[in-house]
């Protein structure tokens, strides 16, 4: 009973939390990426203590066969790489935004709440686009199978924990930022409300691949919970859906919605005879792995 609570308010309070932070820091106009990071670090210490208290699956812990690919992707993936990917797709975006849309006031006569939801449900249409092509993975489409190669790297784990978040390709982390970023700069949206964006996705993002238990509720037709994120991640087809990075708002919309009692039994990617993924223990084959195979890999 004890855990049941407590999984059920895990995700709710992790967003009071982070937006009672965001608040004192508009409010006493704090450093935005030193609470960045602080926030990130938060997420960090209270997601591998949930995963502690309440795991979902004792085998979904992480272990020395993936540990050094778990750390390789944290520093690289993460540090690394997903400063870069955010700084060059914010560049780019920015000169366009200087170059050919002039800056608006039109989001400020809207309440702060009401244009934080905009800003997030606008951000998360371009993602879930993306997201949903890249699984398709048709073999007769370049563009298809090469999305599905470079996403195909962040299911690769048989297992979902708070380090398996950071399995993802630079490319996929580039995209992801400028498809999200793009629209809320073009558009006019202040920073206060771009940070508050890019804070929540990145909260959202951990909570949702950790390894904790959580409870079928009406969160997870407000958020992207573990709940239905888990099930994305399915090597049954029916289940793998929920596109979604933050709400499922996108996913309820299109008809790409999957939710039900109980939790995912296996999560990864379906392989056969023809298949030719790289290996847990392959960083570095996972990096090349888009352009150094041939369309026969996935099958």
């Amino acid at each position: 009973m004890k855990h049941k609570i407590i999984s059920s308010v895990v995700v709710p309070t992790l967003l009071i939390i982070t937006g009672i932070f965001s608040y004192l820091t508009f409010q006493n106009n704090w450093n935005l990426e030193i609470v960045s990071y602080s926030i990130f670090l938060f997420t960090l210490f209270y997601i591998l203590i949930l995963e502690r208290i309440i795991p979902l699956k004792q085998e979904w812990k992480p272990n020395k066969q993936t540990f050094w690919t778990d750390i390789k992707h944290f520093i690289f993936s993460t540090a690394i790489f997903d400063a870069l990917g955010k700084m060059l797709a914010l560049s780019v975006v920015i000169n366009l935004q200087e170059k050919f849309f002039p800056i608006t006031n039109f989001w400020d006569s809207l309440p702060f709440l009401a244009t934080y939801i905009i800003a997030n449900l606008i951000g998360e249409f371009l993602p879930y686009i993306y997201h949903r092509v890249s699984h398709k993975g048709n073999t007769k489409s370049y563009l298809s199978l090469l999305l599905w190669k470079i996403h195909s790297i962040h299911h690769l784990p048989t297992s979902l924990n708070w380090f398996k978040t950071n399995w993802i390709h630079p490319i996929n982390i580039f995209l992801n930022t400028f498809l999200k970023i793009t629209p809320l700069l073009l558009l006019g949206f202040n920073k206060e409300i771009i940070f508050l964006v890019g804070i929540t996705h990145v909260v959202i993002a951990y909570i949702s691949h950790a390894n904790i238990q959580t409870q079928k509720s009406f969160w997870d037709y407000i958020l992207v919970t573990p709940q239905i994120h888990h099930f994305h991640h399915s090597i049954k087809m029916e289940e793998a859906k929920n596109f979604g990075n933050v709400f499922p708002f996108w996913d309820i919309l299109f008809g790409t919605y999957y939710n039900r009692k109980g939790a995912v039994v296996d999560v990864g990617i379906i392989e056969n005879s023809k298949t030719n993924y790289p290996k847990d223990k392959e960083y570095f084959k996972q990096l090349l792995f888009p352009i150094t195979t041939s369309k026969e890999c996935c099958e």
